[in-house]
């Protein structure tokens, strides 16, 4: 019978385990030393390892013949819990045994001693899935435990376990395993299994692996049934991802403000079955590596080829470090406002057209012809009625110059921002103010009054700047020149000529 990659090749010792080098060691400590505790919790993330590390120490502290804290393997009771004829240690699934019966059934049982171990070990997996009335069931025992019982629970929400739970158990946090320690342990796999596995492509599943050891085996296992020879090509077609080439597209295409081009890419990866949600994650990853490349911060290590470092290098000279911040954090709420049930491919698209600078206050009227449904008529652009400008979410109309003011504290405001709030500072840097009865209109970048709508907390912390320098409070918005404010296209325009671009036939009328 076949068995999968990561059941194969799951470690039998402490030796054998990947990547958390400081939890095995105090493990084998422990069983060398005979300082066995009663309660453990191991914490992380999946295919770390915390499962593997149970079973191994549940074996290390009741083998007869240990071996420098390890398991020797080759014993009776060793073979008996590797086979499964020694019913002593009990693995149980709280995602599928919550309830209150199934933890005192446990308690029943723990009374009893092991038939034929030292310790009878329950692996409880995923416990923070059991219910609150299991919790308080479970901690019955464990407060007061017969000694021959030892618990190990293991989670991935830690958050999610009674304070009561945690205080009685030593607690071994599982970290992400690094990529090139993944890159390496599926280069001795391939080796062992025969797979001719290319630099690239193991470079691109230990990626795709995230800090999971067990998905890039995984991976490497769907790679390797499709062909012998696993390269680059083929792990990118399997594991449905594509050259990250279009991360970079997409970004120029955001930085020029070609919002038609940024919203065409998407859909021609769409076409490619490429999750939107995956995309946006993917797009927050690159900017924070753009950001990361372009202050020089070193965390980046052996994640990025030489070559993707060069062209990161050449995307950072092109994108200001608050650009990269902003589509991050605009990305970041997009994906957040994903997870609440709205279209993914909407949410996307809306995003990209507002990093852009193309988003405005009032959509144009749009008509389809009945007889051919592919042509777009579209109503002619009605002048829009002036509104006040009070706040950044609203884009007033140019203020008459006799009502405007040169700010005379904005130095000041930039200068405590810089104190207070680097973020904010970044944005005001090399922009200038005036003054509009109760307002501060503020002549600054399009990114920053994207910014400013989408981050109240920041356009609060500005105002109480401008309140601590001008000695009192201000509304803000923007500030639009007269002349710009004439030669600007209104929006019903801009979209014409986008959806013109695009290939769109449009009629006007």
């Amino acid at each position: 019978m076949y068995h999968a990659l990561y059941r194969k090749y799951r470690p039998k010792t402490f030796g054998d385990v990947f990547g958390q080098d400081a939890i095995t060691a105090a493990l084998k400590n422990q069983v060398e030393r005979g300082h066995i505790g009663h309660a453990y919790i191991f914490t992380g993330t999946r295919g770390t390892g915390k499962t593997t590390c149970a079973k191994i120490f549940a074996r290390a502290v009741n083998c007869l013949n240990p071996q420098g804290g390890e398991p020797c393997g080759e014993c009776e009771i060793c073979r008996g819990l590797e086979e499964g004829g020694i019913l002593d240690v009990v693995e149980i699934d709280a995602a599928s045994n919550t309830g209150i019966d199934d933890i005192r059934a446990l308690r029943e049982e723990a009374v009893y001693t092991p038939a034929s171990c030292r310790y009878k070990v329950y692996i409880i997996d995923e416990v923070h899935m059991l219910s609150n009335s299991a919790f308080n069931a479970l901690l019955k025992i464990m407060e007061e435990p017969p000694a021959h019982v030892i618990f190990i629970l293991a989670t991935t929400e830690i958050q999610k376990v009674p304070a009561t739970i945690l205080s009685r158990c030593q607690r071994y946090d599982f970290g992400r395993i690094p990529q090139q320690t993944i890159q390496k342990r599926l280069e001795m796999v391939a080796e062992k299994e025969g797979i001719e596995l290319s630099p690239a492509a193991a470079q691109l599943i230990a990626q795709l692996a995230d800090g999971a050891l067990r998905d890039g085996l995984s991976i490497l296992d769907t790679c390797a049934s499709a062909q012998q020879t696993v390269d680059e090509p083929l792990v990118r077609r399997m594991a449905g991802v594509t050259d990250r080439s279009y991360l970079f597209e997409l970004s120029r295409a955001l930085s020029s403000g070609d919002a038609a081009g940024a919203i065409q890419r998407v859909a021609a990866l769409r076409e490619q079955s490429i999750d939107m949600k995956r995309l946006c994650e993917e797009m927050i990853a690159h900017y924070r590596t753009v950001m990361l490349v372009g202050i020089g911060a070193d965390e980046l290590g052996a994640s990025l080829s030489a070559e993707e470092r060069q062209r990161y290098q050449e995307l950072a000279r092109e994108i200001p470090l608050t650009a990269a911040v902003g589509a991050m954090r605009a990305l970041g709420d997009c994906l957040d406002r994903m997870g609440r049930g709205t279209d993914p491919r909407i949410e996307l698209e809306l995003t990209l057209f507002a990093l852009c600078g193309a988003e405005q206050t009032e959509a144009p009227t749009v008509r389809v012809a009945q007889p051919r449904p592919a042509q777009v008529k579209v109503a002619a652009p009605q002048p829009e009625p002036e509104r006040p400008a009070e706040e950044p979410h609203s884009t007033p109309p140019a203020a008459p110059a006799s009502d405007v003011q040169p700010c005379g504290f904005w130095q000041q405001v930039i200068a405590l921002a810089q104190e207070k709030d680097p973020m904010v500072h970044g944005f005001l840097v090399g922009s200038s103010a005036y003054l509009q009865g109760n307002r501060v209109l503020i002549d600054g970048s399009e990114l920053f009054l994207n910014f400013m709508k989408t981050n109240k907390d920041s356009a609060g912390r500005l105002k109480d700047l401008i309140e601590q320098a001008g000695g009192r409070r201000y509304a803000i918005g923007p500030y639009r020149r007269p002349q710009q404010a004439e030669q600007r296209p209104s929006r019903a325009e801009e979209t014409l000529r986008q959806l013109e671009e695009a290939g769109v036939p449009v009629e006007y009328r």
